[in-house]
């Protein structure tokens, strides 16, 4: 099923109906804009309204349980079958999305100077951090990694989703493919494609163009084991 907030990332309303509610306080909806905690990426917040009588139902952790996104509410009394809508913090999901784009551009200037190749990120609304699998750099590198990424982001490019079969994704110049196990198990990739930059199968939350991230500022670096290297950094 490909749930709203894959499909448009902008929308911070929808209107959809309760199909089941266990405990009291964890939901799921015909259809969501809430994204759940996945691939570094931390879950949206925000509220369900009912409809019926407008009492509002805090939503504080999403995640998704196999086909099934599940929404964990603060508060008790909804039913099946009530109509509610969904109100996303906007702020906050505008805030990681500006940084889920900018790990996709750090990550390919990183491969492009050191071949290394992602293997972590946790994205945050203060501060994100990317793993790379390296045995070897040179720190004093980092600063240019930065103005690399931000001299790409300052000539802006778009940013396209979209659902592409596994065979389509072939004709991708320069698609950083998953490992061809996964390759297999999926029939249908979601696509994030910053054009003439990067493009890969991602199911996070994007811009749609690289000009809004703003600016990269490098925050510090750490050695994470032999050959896993970190770098933080934030938006400006």
């Amino acid at each position: 099923m490909n749930y709203a907030y894959l499909v448009d990332c902008y929308q911070k309303e929808l209107r959809t109906k309760v199909v089941s509610v266990k405990d009291d306080k964890f939901v799921v909806l015909e259809d969501t804009i809430f994204y759940p905690n996945s691939g570094g990426q931390p879950h949206d917040i925000g509220k369900l309204i009912r409809e019926s009588d407008g009492e509002a139902f805090p939503v504080i952790y999403v995640g998704k349980f196999g086909e099934v996104v599940s929404h964990q509410v603060d508060n008790q009394g909804l039913k099946t079958g009530d109509e509610v809508k969904c109100v996303l913090d906007w702020d906050r999901r505008y805030q990681l999305m500006k940084m889920h784009t900018a790990a996709h551009v750090l990550s390919r200037v990183i491969h492009d100077e050191t071949g290394a190749l992602t293997s972590g990120n946790q994205l945050g609304e203060d501060a994100s951090r990317i793993d790379f699998a390296l045995s070897e750099y040179n720190r004093e590198e980092i600063p240019g990694w930065f103005e690399k990424a931000n001299e790409i982001i300052k000539k802006d490019a778009e940013v396209n989703k979209s659902f592409m079969k596994r065979e389509e994704t072939q004709n991708i110049s320069g698609f950083a493919a998953p490992s061809p196990h996964l390759m297999q198990d999926f029939e249908e990739l979601r696509v994030v494609d910053i054009k003439g930059v990067d493009a890969q199968p991602c199911g996070g939350t994007h811009l749609d163009s690289l000009k809004e991230i703003g600016k990269l500022e490098f925050v510090k670096s750490d050695n994470k084991g032999k050959n896993n290297r970190r770098v933080y950094y934030k938006i400006i």
